[in-house]
């Protein structure tokens, strides 16, 4: 009872001002401005070292686990893959993306900011299909 007063509790659609900083633009992923938006929306908390939730998802099981995330995919580390991790990962991304798996559930239930809209997705999608020695 008291997680679902918490989650009622934080469930407003206006922007929280303990909402997480992106990451600097100069950290680009992609050439793809709408790419670099999504990922810094809604991937950036759980996979960069410079990742931090509000803290009302903070108390999400997924992003509990954010330390492992950062181990599968860290996009801090992004610009020193080479091109077979970036395509593994461009190939889970676009899969995690597609099933609708990443974002989770369970955090986005608690970080409503951290949804991807559906033009979020498709850009996402695009982005991940492209060989990886033309995403940077």
């Amino acid at each position: 009872m008291g997680l679902s007063f918490l989650v009622l509790g934080c469930s407003s659609s206006q922007p929280s001002a303990t909402a997480p900083t992106p990451a600097p633009s100069t950290n680009s992923i992609s050439q793809d401005p709408r790419v670099n938006e999504a990922i810094e929306q809604s991937c950036y908390q759980c996979h960069s070292t410079g990742g931090k939730a509000p803290w009302y998802a903070e108390v999400s099981p997924t992003y509990l686990a954010a330390n492992s995330a950062r181990k599968v995919l860290n996009f801090s580390d992004w610009a020193t893959y080479d091109d077979q991790t970036k395509a593994e990962a461009l190939k889970k991304i676009e899969q995690s993306v597609q099933s609708g798996s990443m974002p989770p559930g369970d955090y986005t239930a608690l970080d409503h900011s951290a949804r991807l809209a559906d033009d979020q997705k498709q850009a996402l999608l695009k982005w991940a299909a492209t060989p990886a020695v033309a995403t940077h």
